[in-house]
């Protein structure tokens, strides 16, 4: 009896010879995680992605270019709230669905405001925005990957505390870091950290 596979529901016989050739071609550029170099590329499903660090067990990535359209920040300058934290969840179940799901480690995200107020606390995410100090930690690889657009970063410029709940920080074209107060044509580029023993597409 041949082997079968099942796609949207539909269940398709192979012959074994049809499954070899299948599995061959799947493993073609096919490469752990771990041994991708820092500064390098890998492909997750749709996604292409720029290795920022390799950790113990673990590897920091970021989307090489902008992840689905542009959009505001949020109703304020609160990550946590906001339409970017969503976009960057929904990232994460895309990559889980291609890797699984427990491939994907949580990180914490400090929404200490630029001012140094702590009010928005610490959070943790599958996938986030990066930090001003995680963007200063990897600007000078982030600089050989500059989108051609404005950028969300998920620290607020302040908060009410001080009177000012609006201004978040975001990444310009060159490189530079500035404010920005409610555009709607910034884009999103999720940071994630995945487990290293995976195997990923060049």
């Amino acid at each position: 009896m041949n082997n079968c596979i099942i796609i949207n529901g539909q269940k398709i016989e192979l012959a074994p010879e049809q499954i070899e050739k299948a599995v061959a071609a799947l493993s073609v550029n096919r490469v752990k995680l771990s041994d991708i170099p820092v500064g390098e590329t890998c492909k997750i499903g749709a996604h292409e992605l720029v290795v920022l660090e390799q950790l113990d067990g673990a590897t920091a990535l970021i989307h090489k270019d902008m992840y689905g359209d542009p959009m505001e920040f949020g109703a304020n300058n609160n990550y946590a709230d906001s339409y970017v934290d969503c976009a960057c969840e929904t990232f994460a179940c895309e990559i889980g669905e291609v890797i699984g799901a427990d491939n994907i480690i949580e990180h914490e995200v400090n929404l200490t405001s630029d001012d140094g107020l702590k009010d928005y606390g610490m959070i943790e995410r599958r996938a986030s925005l990066l930090t001003t100090d995680r963007y200063r930690k990897y600007v000078q690889i982030l600089d050989n990957f500059k989108p051609d657009r404005w950028w969300w970063l998920a620290t607020p410029y302040s908060t009410a505390t001080h009177g000012n709940d609006s201004w978040v920080k975001c990444v310009s074209p060159f490189g530079g870091i500035y404010d920005d107060l409610f555009s709607s044509d910034l884009g999103v580029r999720p940071f994630c950290i995945l487990k290293s023993d995976i195997f990923v597409s060049r």
